[in-house]
């Protein structure tokens, strides 16, 4: 073992020993139980989890810095918030502490997976989308937690949208592992939230004090609401394909337009465009008539010309025309489009003009 990680080996061998006996000192003590579940049982587990940080460094360093820098903080906070409230809750016999206590620790929680999550973002885009899914699952159940405080049914419309965000948590990361397209779901995962709170509001409504006979207007200005926002809702999923595959190009282009070799130039001003416009899009018609121009100018004839172009001429999009297409699909089309742009600017300025990266 390095010098480094032996210090930091005997740092947690020392961290344990401290925990422990403190632990076994404060049990006979009156509250020393208290103390043990505030102060002794998180910290234990914070340096356990920090523990398996290191050891996964080398191994894995995204998972590591996940351990660290989320997962650790996040339980640490949990366990933390959850023997405070216990205790208060013992002493004071208040079940609303419990409810404002689980809010405080659902929402720190879930601001620390939006963090983690913006740390992906760049890297793994489904990673990053199902924590923030994660995420907004805790804020909704704090959220259930604050308002059930005043009104216990206020709980589940928010957890009826936590179950939303489990869902779309779990679809989002199957994308990673399963070439699977859930882009027209996750469009209109909103409406999907706002109609299930929608429902939950309306039990909230049913369950307050009111004479019997109101139930039945209740539950008729539900229908007429509910058919409503079925119905947007189901607009919306019709329609939210229809823009998914240009979102998702653009999304690809800017994470990869680094690696077209074509260096800049004041040429390359009236170039991006064309360049853009095709490798992101899979429109040729301005790229075309760059090149011809350029090419006409080396005094090529058409036929050299034609030769010359005849991928990009006979190039077409596998990905136009269709609803549903995966993310996988997309970026392999723009990485064809980006080497043929490669190959063609490679052929009419020759290697001084191209740098030697590529896809």
């Amino acid at each position: 073992m390095k010098a480094h990680e032996i210090t930091s080996f005997t740092g947690y061998v020392i961290a344990y020993v401290v925990l422990i006996t403190t632990a076994l000192l404060l049990m006979p003590m009156p509250f020393g139980i208290y103390v043990i579940l505030v102060v002794a049982v998180p910290s234990l587990v914070l340096v356990t989890l920090l523990l398996i940080s290191d050891l996964l460094r080398g191994r894995n360093p995204q998972l590591s810095g996940f351990v660290r820098g989320t997962l650790a903080p996040s339980l640490f906070i949990y366990l933390l918030i959850d023997a405070i409230s216990s205790m208060l809750v013992t002493i004071y016999h208040l079940a609303i502490i419990s409810y404002l206590m689980n809010f405080l620790a659902l929402v720190i929680i879930g601001a620390l997976l939006i963090r983690s999550s913006n740390q992906y973002a760049s890297t793994r885009h489904d990673v990053s989308q199902s924590l923030r899914y994660i995420a907004y699952l805790l804020i909704a159940l704090g959220l259930g937690y604050l308002f059930g405080a005043v009104y216990k049914p206020l709980f589940y419309p928010f957890a009826l949208v936590s179950i939303i965000y489990l869902v779309l948590a779990s679809l989002t990361a199957l994308t990673g592992a399963v070439d699977i397209d859930i882009n027209r779901f996750l469009t209109s995962s909103r409406s999907l939230a706002a109609a299930v709170f929608g429902i939950g509001l309306f039990y909230v409504v049913l369950s307050i004090p009111k004479p019997a006979q109101w139930n039945i207007y209740v539950l008729i200005a539900f229908v007429i609401i509910a058919s409503i926002a079925i119905t947007y809702a189901g607009y919306k999923l019709l329609i939210s394909g229809l823009g998914n595959v240009e979102v998702i190009e653009d999304e690809v282009y800017e994470a990869h337009k680094r690696e077209i070799r074509v260096v800049a130039s004041p040429e390359y001003a009236r170039l991006e465009e064309p360049i853009s416009d095709f490798v992101a899009h899979g429109k040729k018609d301005k790229i075309i008539m760059y090149l011809t121009h350029e090419l006409t100018k080396d005094g090529l004839d058409y036929e050299e010309i034609m030769a010359r172009l005849d991928k990009l001429i006979n190039y077409s999009s596998i990905v136009k025309g269709r609803g549903r297409v995966s993310r996988k699909l997309i970026e392999m089309e723009i990485r064809d489009r980006a080497n043929l742009v490669n190959e063609l600017f490679k052929q009419l300025y020759g290697d001084g003009n191209t740098n030697n990266e590529g896809w």
